[in-house]
Formats: C-alpha cells, structure tokens, sequence
C-alpha cells in the first residue's frame, strides 16, 4: 500500500469526498474520541478546503471513565443533550467515529451503568434521521488496541484494512453492484446458498426492500430512512421469511461478537430457526448471549451479501462486507423490514459460497455476477 494511502488526509478525501459528497457551503458535525481524533482533525481540514463548515463534538475517553467512577447512574449524560440535538438541527451531514475505545471495559461494567449506553450508536442514527442529515459511521473508531486484544487480532493490521476499504472502494461500482442485486433479491421469490464447504441453505423472500450500504446517502435512502452508511462500505441486506430457513450452513471467516471470536460455525435451520449449532473455536461466546436472549432469537431473519472487494477476508466488524461474503444472521430483523423484533442479533459468514435467486446466480463461488 503507497504510503499516502494509509494518512488520515486520504482517509478524509474519501469520507468527505466519495462517502459524505460533502459541498461548499454545507455544516459537517463530526462526533470523536481521543482514539479517533487523528481521523477527526484530518476531516476538518479536508472539510475546510472543499468550502465547508465543520464542527467537532469530543467526548474524552479519560473523562468518561472518571465520569463513570464518580456517578451512580450515567442516565442524564449518556446521550445527546440539547445543545447537541440543536447543532445537530442546523448541520447538513454526520461523520461518526464510535467509541469509548475501551470497549471490553465498556462492555464489563455491572448493568446499571451499562444500560444506558446500549444502543447509544441508535441514539445518533435517530437523532441524524430527524435531521434529516447524511451520515457516516467510521469503523475505524472501533478498532482500538484494546478491542483487537479482545479479539486475537493486531490493532495496526486491522486499522490498515479498513482503511483500505475506505480509501480504495470504488463507490461507482459497489452502488452499481449493490442496485444490481437488491432488484433481484425484491423482485424474487427463493434464495439458496451453496459452498464447497458443505454449505446448502434455502430461504424465501417476501418481496421486502433490501437494504443497499454503498458508502453513500442519496436523496432516495434519505425518503426511506436509510441516512447512515458504514466506512468502510459494501453490503446488501435483505429481511427474509422468517419460517423459511432450511438446510446448513458452514463458517469459513471468524465472527467478532460481543463476548469473543468465534471460528468455524455450524448451524442447522428447520422451519426458519436454528435448530442445532456447533463452533470449532470459541463457542461459548455465542452460547452465552444466545442462553440469555429473549423469545425470537432463534429466527432465522436476514440474508446479506458483501460488495467490497478492497477489503481482506475476515476483517473485524466488516466480515459481511468482503466482495462475495454471505451472511446469515438469527434474531431480531425489524430494522430491515422484518417481523421479529427481538433484540438479539448473531451472525456466521461463509466466503467463496454461490448464491442464487430463483435458479439465477448472484454470486459464483465469491465473485459477484
């Protein structure tokens, strides 16, 4: 990778410039972190040469811990007050690195202070909705040393990926592909997914409005409540019928959940649930949040398949989003369209699989058709 590829000023050009389409004149609100404020800065001044207006919101990762060490409930401060939601108001887009980086930490506080903090990236994603805004969600705010040593991975590698995945996607050609397969994945009525690793799965779709993210917001995701994209960028999700799933399905790329890394995934469906699993590494990370889900958590309910090809196989938080990369998920899928509104969501994702709807082929052993 050429050296400059790798700055946050390139990271910037392609936020502001591919993603965001930021103009002259427009008000950029970007939301940071210590971790993230590299990236930030480097937004502001690209923001600046485009003729934009550009404003930080920083939450530091020092005084949020000690503002959880000295507070009994983080209730009143854990989401955006009203000076925030009035800034919001008047800005034209959103950039968003989540955080705190320390997010096993976050995630090992006893329930009354976790609590409010869950759902916390819903809480900007509505607030830009009633906005109005375009908005972008970077993943590289996930993406802290502490995360990766969470998840057996090195901190450098995976912030290279993604930054690869931001800086050279081509848009263009993940918004043609991703408007290529949503109107199949609409207009059909059977999807199956096969792989030489055993993998032989059959669903139904319900004529539901698959969920493009090519990287960007246009005019038609805004009407449709669709105003966040992911950076990096690449997927096309569809809410299926949720008592259809039949069949296998066989894991060849890690799953990064909440409570750990998972490796090599088995899951059986019958009648659109999940009927038996089996994991070749880390299990119980899944057993654990799926012993404690609610009711519906078992549902089969969204299909996704990657579009980007710059990114590399397996990458934290963007393993759905490799060019070819099928993804089924159990639990809740009401965002999507869906019916189940369960708020338990789990994934296992299959590489080099085929896919097809009503006997045509999307995807041939990976490579988008």
């Amino acid at each position: 990778m050429a050296g400059d590829e790798a700055t946050p000023p390139a990271v910037a050009r392609a936020l502001l410039g591919s993603a965001l389409r930021l103009r002259r004149g427009e008000h950029l609100a970007i939301v940071s972190w210590n971790h993230t404020l590299p990236w930030a800065a480097a937004c502001v001044a690209e923001a600046r040469r485009l003729g934009a207006h550009p404003f930080v919101l920083l939450e530091d990762e020092t005084a949020f811990w000690r503002s959880l060490d000295q507070t009994r409930s983080a209730t009143p401060w854990s989401r955006p007050g009203g000076p925030v939601r009035a800034a919001l108001s008047r800005a034209d887009a959103l950039l968003y690195f989540p955080g705190p980086s320390d997010r096993p930490r976050l995630r090992a506080l006893p329930p009354h202070l976790l609590s409010p903090f869950l759902g916390s990236d819903d809480e900007w994603l509505r607030r830009a909705r009633s906005a109005g805004l375009r908005g972008v969600r970077c993943l590289l705010g996930y993406a802290s040393d502490a995360q990766a040593e969470h998840w057996g991975v090195p901190g450098a590698m995976w912030r290279s990926q993604l930054i690869r995945g931001i800086t050279e996607a081509d848009y263009g050609v993940l918004r043609a592909a991703g408007e290529r397969i949503a109107r199949k994945l609409a207009r059909g009525r059977e999807l199956t997914v096969t792989a030489a690793n055993g993998t032989e799965v059959r669903l139904r779709l319900r004529g539901r409005r698959p969920w493009v993210d090519d990287g960007t917001v246009d005019g038609e995701d805004l009407r449709c409540g669709r105003n966040l994209a992911a950076a990096p960028p690449g997927s096309v999700v569809v809410a299926v019928d949720e008592r259809s799933a039949v069949g296998s399905a066989v894991a060849n790329r890690p799953s990064f959940l909440h409570g750990g890394r998972v490796e090599g995934g088995q899951w059986e469906f019958e009648g659109g649930r999940l009927r038996n699993y089996w994991y070749a590494e880390g299990g119980t990370a899944f057993e654990g949040e799926f012993a404690a889900a609610p009711r519906g958590r078992e549902t089969v309910g969204l299909f996704s398949l990657g579009l980007n090809r710059a990114l590399a196989r397996g990458v934290p938080q963007a393993e759905d989003q490799e060019e070819g990369a099928v993804t089924l998920a159990v639990g809740g899928n009401n965002l999507y369209g869906g019916r189940n509104r369960c708020r338990f969501l789990s994934w296992l994702t299959i590489g080099e699989a085929t896919v097809a709807v009503d006997g045509t082929p999307l995807c041939d052993r990976g490579q988008l058709l």
